[in-house]
């Protein structure tokens, strides 16, 4: 999964940023570690240490959820999020197969 391209970012809004993050990452095209890369740095504009102080979780924490690596808790991952009025949710893989 790749990140959209960096001038297209740098033009949206936080509303525009956050629909464009909230939809990609329901879809599947956008992993967690890299909507929470997006938000940090284009909402927040902190660095890994400044943001990972602000959320109450150490840096390297922050590091693997960005990179997709370990196996944060789901009160660690909704930590960070609560910051953007995000949380980790349920999204059905397999629209209208069973209604």
């Amino acid at each position: 999964m790749t990140l959209p391209a960096e001038p297209m970012l740098k033009d949206l809004n936080r509303t525009e940023l956050l629909a464009l993050v909230e939809s990609e990452t329901a879809a599947g095209e956008l992993s967690l570690g890299a909507a929470l890369k997006i938000l940090r740095k284009h909402i927040t504009g902190l660095n890994q240490a400044e943001f990972a102080q602000l959320c109450g979780i150490s840096r390297r924490t922050l590091a693997a959820l960005e990179a997709d690596e370990g196996n944060p808790t789901l009160q660690t991952v909704n930590q960070v999020l609560k910051l953007f009025g995000l949380r980790l949710g349920l999204t059905r893989i397999y629209q209208n197969r069973h209604k």
